[in-house]
């Protein structure tokens, strides 16, 4: 009886820590810094006479933060827990979002805000959550994973409109305080009442300490060539989806679109990244994980090439690039657990995702770059669509699982 009471409750905590991670990441910064932020740059440009290039610098500057920042990040996680990280970095996150309605038109300090965006919000990039759900599954870890990343769907999907129904009624300034608001008074209670870890009390604390403890070392990680061929691959993806992404609503007004029809679909994006979340989270538990990335790298790259040669498309290539943000870190998570076990689960996410946006930040600054020189964004997109291919060749390397399903310690059989 007290076994089944401990399944049950432990169950309980699991699902609840999933729901309070997808809130969180629904309205984090990897959503509002990152892919929700194409709404605002006409409005800044506008206001303030800056050129594109200019503007799309601070995304790229956010981006390189996030490299400094992944590493520290998986360190406090495996010292401190998620949830102390997490919650400690929510009104951090939500004070330097306000900050911005004070922007002056002084580029040093709107660049010096956004660095501070990733220091702030350390806690809050999918690392945190994604951590915590970790702990709790092992059968239904892919589906766990893809509903916790769910989040990142949500608010791609919500928080552009929010952003553009605030700038339409208000202002760009009153749009960053509404964001602060949401994350403050929406994020913070999520996660304070539903993001748990596993009690350190009675017979679990054992069983949850033998799980803590099985897999490799960081050390030995960097042995492995799954390691490096994580790393290239999340490389090239970061030069190319992030991009992409942050340039979509002014890549569809050059092509005629309105700034609402492109926030839609900025929004259809979102949906498109929500519904591969779960999807391929649900997908990765019963095929193998590399060969979903594959294919989807090769949706993102037909992206790119509809994007250059018939952007009246612009939904259809939207999808597809939602499909392949929505499923690259679902499979990373996954994959990391698989390949190298619980041990250094945050060091080597950490490394990784730093990775992925110490691409993301030369792809930001080079597709807005090539707009500039060549008149278009065609060119870079040709380029992107390249880089995608060659991402799909070099996931196809990865070798089988190290540590398969029930290889591992459980914390319980049913989760």
């Amino acid at each position: 009886m007290q076994k089944s009471e401990h399944t049950a409750e432990n169950t309980t905590d699991g699902i609840l820590t999933t729901v309070g991670s997808t809130v969180g990441l629904s309205f984090g910064p990897s959503v509002i810094a990152i892919l929700a932020v194409s709404p605002f740059i006409p409005s800044i440009e506008q206001e303030f006479g800056w050129s594109r290039v200019q503007v799309s610098l601070a995304i790229t500057i956010v981006s390189y933060m996030i490299v400094l920042v992944s590493p520290l990040q998986g360190f406090l996680v495996d010292r401190f827990g998620p949830r102390k990280v997490i919650l400690s970095s929510i009104p951090m996150f939500a004070l330097g979002l306000a900050a911005f309605y004070w922007q002056p038109n002084n580029l040093a300090v709107f660049y010096g805000l956004w660095a501070l965006i990733p220091i702030l919000s350390i806690g809050l990039w999918p690392l945190g959550y994604l951590q915590a759900v970790s702990r709790w599954f092992d059968r239904r870890l892919g589906l766990a994973l893809g509903c916790a990343n769910a989040g990142i769907g949500v608010g791609s999907t919500i928080v552009p409109l929010i952003i553009t129904t605030l700038i339409s009624m208000y202002d760009w300034r009153t749009a960053f305080l509404g964001l602060a608001a949401m994350v403050l008074f929406v994020t913070w209670p999520a996660v304070y009442f539903c993001v748990r870890e596993p009690s350190l009390t009675d017979e679990f604390a054992a069983q949850r300490a033998v799980q803590k403890a099985f897999g490799l070392s960081f050390a030995q990680a960097t042995k492995q060539p799954a390691f490096y061929v994580l790393m290239g691959s999340f490389f090239l993806l970061g030069m190319t989806a992030t991009s992409l992404v942050t340039q979509q609503v002014p890549l569809l007004m050059e092509a005629g679109w309105t700034q609402t029809d492109a926030s839609y679909v900025q929004a259809l994006f979102g949906f498109a990244l929500l519904f591969a979340r779960v999807l391929v989270g649900f997908v990765i538990d019963h095929i193998f994980a590399p060969l979903v990335m594959l294919v989807v790298s090769i949706g993102g790259a037909a992206a790119c090439i509809l994007y250059a040669v018939y952007p009246d498309a612009g939904i259809v290539s939207a999808m597809l690039l939602g499909l392949l943000l929505g499923a690259e870190f679902d499979v990373l998570a996954f994959l990391i657990k698989r390949y190298f076990g619980n041990v250094a689960y945050g060091k080597i996410y950490g490394v990784i995702f730093a990775v992925f946006y110490f691409g993301s930040g030369l792809g930001i600054a080079g597709l807005a770059m090539s707009r500039q020189i060549f008149g278009s964004y065609d060119t870079g997109l040709y380029l992107a669509a390249g880089v995608l291919l060659t991402c799909a060749v070099l996931v196809s390397f990865l070798p089988h699982y190290k540590f398969k399903v029930g290889t591992q310690p459980q914390l319980n059989a049913t989760v």
